[in-house]
C-alpha cells in the first residue's frame, strides 16, 4: 500500500515533469506553429493543471487539522 508521503513524492514527481513538458512544447511551437501543436499544448498545460490540483489535495490531507476542526472534536 503506498503511504501518504509516497503520493506527495510521486505528485511532486508528476508536477515536475509536466512543467518540463509544456516548456518544451512551447519551445517547439515557437519553431512549428502549427494548429495540432497548439492544441497539444493546451492539452498539456490542462494536464499540468490536474497535476497541481492533485497535489494541492494531498498536501492538504497531510496539514494537520486546527484544534476546532479536528475529526471526532467535541465543540
Amino acid at each position: 500500500m503506498t503511504t501518504l508521503d509516497e503520493k506527495i513524492d510521486q505528485a511532486h514527481r508528476h508536477v515536475d515533469s509536466g512543467k518540463l513538458i509544456v516548456e518544451r512544447q512551447r519551445a517547439l511551437i515557437l519553431r512549428h506553429r502549427t494548429p495540432d501543436s497548439i492544441k497539444l499544448l493546451e492539452l498539456f498545460k490542462q494536464t499540468q493543471r490536474v497535476f497541481e490540483s492533485d497535489l494541492a489535495d494531498l498536501l492538504k490531507r497531510k496539514q494537520p487539522y486546527p484544534q476546532s476542526k479536528a475529526p471526532h472534536s467535541r465543540e
